[in-house]
C-alpha cells in the first residue's frame, strides 16, 4: 500500500528521501521554507559512501558536470610552509573519489531530477501536527492543511519542528565560527590545488575552484558574544592579521564582494529520532558539523537508510523507523566522534598542541596519513547494504 509521506525541509536529505520513496511508488509532498531554489551555497565535499549513493540513484554523471576539480591539497603553517602535500587520487585509492561542488549545485542536481516527480511547496513550514490514529494531521504556515501517513523532518541543525516535538533534543556547541562562500576574483592560484592553513584557534581552507572564481572556508574557535558575526570583515582583518599579504588582501576581497555563509558550529544530540509518525532526517537529526567532512554524505546515507526500511515494512511505517533510528545511532556516533576528534586536531588550541600536530602530520607514512585522512569517512560494505552480521 502506498503512502502519503511528508518531508519538512527540501535540502540534500529531503531531496533524497524523495528521490528513494518516489521510487517505490509513495505519495510525496516536500514543505520548504524557501521561496525558491537556487544554485547558490558554500563548498562541500561529497566522499566516500555518499558519492555511491548518488551514483546508484543514477545521478553521479551530473554531479561531475556540476563539480569544481580537486587534485592536491597542501596543509601548511601561517608562513606557508608545507607541513603535508597530498594528492587526492593516491589518499583516495581504494574508495570513492570525492566530488567538489557547491551545496546548492549538489542539491540542484536533485531537484533537476525530481521537480517533475513529486508535490513541492515553496514559502511554507509545519505550524502544527496532530497525531490521529495512524496518520498524522498537519498544518501549515498558510492555513492549508493534510494527512500524512508518515511526517519526516529534515529542516536541518536549527529545525523549530525538531525543538517542538523532540523535547529531549539538545545541541552540543564547539564554540567555534564557520565562514565559508565564493569570491569572483583574479588569483595566482592553480585550479584544483588547494590549501589549508593549520594554525591555533583556527583554520583556513583556499580552493581555487575556476580561473576565476576561489572558496574560502574558515574556522574560527569563538565562544560568548555573537557579535562578529555582524563583523566578518574586521573579524577576517584580525584573525589572520599575521598571514601573507596575498592572503590578507583575498580575505579583504571576499569580506567585501564575496558570497558569504556565517553560522557558529554545533552538533545536534536526540536519544531517539522518532516520535510516533515523526521522524528526524539529516542534520535535523544528527548534524556530525561540518568538522566531520561527512555532513552531506550523511545526510544521503540516512535517506537511503530510512528508504530502506520502509521498503521493507511499507505496511508498518513505525518499526520502520525504529529500525532506522536503531541501524542509525552507532554511524551517527560514529561520524559524531570524527567531527570532535577533528576539531581537536585540526584546529589546535594552544601552541603546544599546534607544534604536536605539525611534526606529527609531516612525519606522517602514507599508512598514517590513510587512517587519519581516509580510514574515518568509510562505511563496512555490511553498513552500507544494510546487513546485520
Amino acid at each position: 500500500m502506498k503512502k502519503n509521506i511528508l518531508i519538512s525541509g527540501g535540502g540534500i536529505a529531503g531531496l533524497t528521501a524523495a528521490k528513494f520513496l518516489s521510487g517505490q511508488g509513495h505519495h510525496i509532498t516536500v514543505a520548504d521554507r524557501a521561496p525558491s531554489f537556487t544554485t547558490a551555497g558554500f563548498l562541500i565535499s561529497l566522499k566516500s559512501f555518499g558519492v555511491r549513493i548518488m551514483e546508484e540513484l543514477g545521478l553521479k554523471e551530473e554531479l561531475k558536470a556540476a563539480s569544481s576539480p580537486s587534485e592536491f591539497v597542501s596543509f601548511l603553517e601561517k608562513d606557508d610552509r608545507i607541513i603535508q602535500y597530498l594528492s587526492y587520487e593516491k589518499m583516495n585509492k581504494n574508495i570513492e573519489n570525492s566530488i567538489l561542488i557547491s551545496r546548492g549545485g549538489l542539491h540542484n542536481v536533485l531537484y533537476d531530477n525530481l521537480k517533475h516527480q513529486i508535490n513541492i511547496l515553496f514559502n511554507t513550514t509545519i505550524s502544527d501536527l496532530r497525531s490521529e490514529g495512524d496518520t498524522t494531521g498537519v498544518t501549515f504556515s498558510d492555513g492549508s492543511e493534510m494527512e500524512a501517513d508518515l511526517v519526516i523532518v529534515s529542516e536541518g541543525l536549527r529545525s523549530a519542528t525538531r525543538e517542538r516535538y523532540f523535547t529531549d533534543s539538545g545541541m552540543e556547541d564547539f564554540n567555534t565560527l564557520y565562514m565559508g562562500g565564493r569570491l569572483r576574483t583574479e588569483h595566482s592560484g592553480t585550479v584544483g590545488s588547494f590549501k589549508i592553513y593549520i594554525d591555533v584557534d583556527k583554520m583556513l581552507s583556499i580552493y581555487p575552484i575556476a580561473n576565476d572564481e576561489i572558496a574560502i572556508q574558515c574556522y574560527l574557535r569563538h565562544s560568548g558574544d555573537p557579535a562578529p558575526w555582524n563583523k566578518p570583515a574586521e573579524l577576517l582583518q584580525s584573525s589572520f592579521s599575521s598571514y601573507s599579504l596575498e592572503v590578507r588582501e583575498l580575505l579583504s576581497r571576499f569580506s567585501q564582494k564575496g558570497n558569504m555563509f556565517i553560522d557558529k558550529i554545533g552538533m545536534v544530540k536526540v536519544s531517539d529520532l522518532v516520535k510516533g509518525n515523526i521522524v528526524l532526517l539529516g542534520d535535523a537529526g544528527y548534524c556530525p558539523t561540518a568538522l566531520s567532512g561527512m555532513g552531506a554524505s550523511l545526510s544521503i546515507y540516512g535517506a537511503k537508510a530510512l528508504s530502506h526500511f520502509i521498503s521493507k515494512t511499507p505496511d508498518d511505517l513505525r518499526s520502520a523507523c525504529s529500525n532506522y533510528n536503531q541501524w542509525m545511532q552507532p554511524v551517527i556516533h560514529k561520524f559524531q566522534s570524527n567531527a570532535r576528534k577533528n576539531a581537536a586536531s585540526f584546529i589546535p588550541e594552544n601552541e603546544q598542541q599546534l607544534d604536536q600536530f605539525v611534526t606529527s602530520f609531516k612525519a606522517a607514512s602514507d599508512i598514517e596519513l590513510k587512517k587519519i585522512m581516509t580510514d574515518p569517512i568509510v562505511l563496512s560494505e555490511d553498513q552500507f547494504n544494510f546487513k546485520i552480521s
